[in-house]
């Protein structure tokens, strides 16, 4: 009884362990006689009937049955025998519910034992029905859904402005960062036939739209904090244009304390929906209120006019340096007092702002390398296409994009910081989900995804978990 016991447990295992493992699967299982019967013991019936029990369910199942016997007896009384047997084993399963179209019986007599026949413990072993089990575990479907639909959905719109490209212009958000694009930015005004230039401009300053725009922070692998991001674009009908010179154009970044060390960066990446990576800009500066921009912007303007003017421009009735400075002068007051309002008309005097030269048009942000130590930290959750994951340091203003690995999402973070995660699926056109707050010097808790009815409330959900 302890031997069938452990044979009907190796036998479950291994049909648990191969459904897991590989499509195809089969095992091996036996019941044994006493000489000369062939009907079957209580022991052989419990053991059957648990066996037939775990077979019930398995697909395109297929069970060969084959009668053997010891070697007392002719060899006519033996076939007979084991053939009696196989049938025995073969009623028992078509009695307790298996299909006997499934079912395929042999017997073997006399003439393959599994043990020698010259003691009675291999005699014992010969007096045997083998019971081969073959039966089929579909693959798992794929998960329907790629979670890229979803953060093509998330995405932030951007603001559209027509501006006269002869006119300095100063540009807001509704979150309060602001675009200075100085007169004839883009070449001369000849060079667009349209009324106006049109301008797309919108922001990231928070985490929370860091993730509606997949943004993240790191740059060549080194993690970044961030003062804010923002994505801006010139038009002239269809065609996009590039600036025409550095310093003339100027993201202004609002933020609640200034930092050092503040750099410009340029975003690149292959399609909207992957990680973003941030180059170091070699043209571009940051100032803040300390650096008196408007000092570097009126001294910039007052170079620029003087180098461009034409000959003889100086001479009776023409314009003299004095009269340039005062014009240059009224000009950079002009773009000091547009600065200082809000597009709703409140004051912006004494609000803290980074101000950063833009060379380039797309993605840019303000951006400084951490100093903190970085090490890989794991959260266990589904890891297939339809997911994606991030955790945020808010302390640092840091979003990290989570790599698929093994079963877990892997984040390069910084090391014993307070994070927020964000888990996103997206699954057969539902979407999913899950937040959760720990530091990366413990183990996470589990994730569980909760389900929204829309993009909208996804993106409300996720606003609200970033301003508690």
């Amino acid at each position: 009884m302890s031997y069938l016991r452990n044979l009907l447990t190796l036998c479950i295992l291994a049909i648990v362990s191969n459904s897991f493992a590989q499509t195809n699967c089969k095992t091996q299982a036996a019941v044994f006689f006493e000489s000369a019967k062939f009907d079957l013991s209580d022991s052989s019936k419990i053991y059957l009937k648990a066996l037939t029990d775990t077979l019930k369910a398995k697909l395109k199942l297929q069970i060969s049955i084959s009668g053997n016997t010891d070697d007392v007896g002719d060899s006519v009384f033996n076939s007979r025998l084991s053939e009696n047997r196989s049938r025995e084993v073969r009623r028992f399963f078509i009695d307790n519910g298996l299909d006997s179209i499934k079912l395929k019986i042999g017997y073997n007599g006399e003439n393959k034992p599994m043990a020698d026949n010259a003691s009675d413990m291999g005699k014992q072993k010969n007096r045997r029905v083998d019971i081969a089990i073959k039966w089929e575990i579909p693959k798992p479907p794929e998960p329907k859904g790629d979670v890229r639909e979803l953060l093509a959905q998330l995405t932030n719109p951007v603001s559209n402005y027509c501006i006269n490209n002869r006119r300095d212009t100063v540009l807001y958000t509704a979150n309060g960062s602001g675009l200075l694009i100085l007169s004839n930015a883009f070449g001369d005004e000849k060079a667009c036939k349209e009324d106006c230039i049109n301008i797309e401009f919108k922001d990231a300053l928070n985490q929370a739209d860091m993730i509606f725009d997949n943004l993240t922070t790191f740059s060549n692998g080194i993690l970044l904090e961030s003062g804010g991001m923002a994505f801006m674009n010139a038009k002239c009908g269809k065609k996009n244009l590039r600036i025409k010179s550095p310093n003339s154009m100027f993201l202004i970044l609002p933020a609640d304390t200034l930092k050092d060390d503040m750099k410009v960066f340029f975003g690149l990446r292959n399609t909207e929906i992957e990680p973003m990576n941030w180059n170091v800009s070699k043209k571009d500066k940051v100032w803040t209120i300390g650096d008196d921009f408007h000092t570097n912007l009126h001294d910039q303007l007052l170079a620029y006019a003087l180098k461009n003017r034409k000959k003889g421009c100086l001479g009776i009735g023409g314009m003299s340096k004095k009269k340039i400075a005062e014009q240059i002068k009224a000009r950079s007051n002009d773009l000091q007092s547009q600065m200082s309002v809000s597009p709703e008309g409140n004051s912006l005097s004494g609000s803290l702002f980074y101000i950063a030269s833009v060379s380039k048009m797309g993605w840019v942000s303000c951006d400084r390398f951490s100093k903190n130590k970085t090490a890989e930290y794991s959260i266990a959750t589904a890891t297939n296409p339809t997911t994606a994951s991030y955790i945020a340091a808010p302390s640092i203003n840091a979003l990290i994009y989570g790599t698929q690995k093994d079963k877990k999402f892997v984040f390069i973070a910084p090391q014993g910081f307070t994070y927020k995660f964000v888990g996103l699926k997206y699954e057969d056109k539902k979407i999913g989900l899950a937040t959760l707050v720990g530091n990366t010097s413990e183990t996470s808790n589990p994730i569980i995804y909760k389900p929204y009815d829309s993009v909208t409330e996804l993106k409300d959900a996720i606003k609200a978990y970033f301003t508690k």
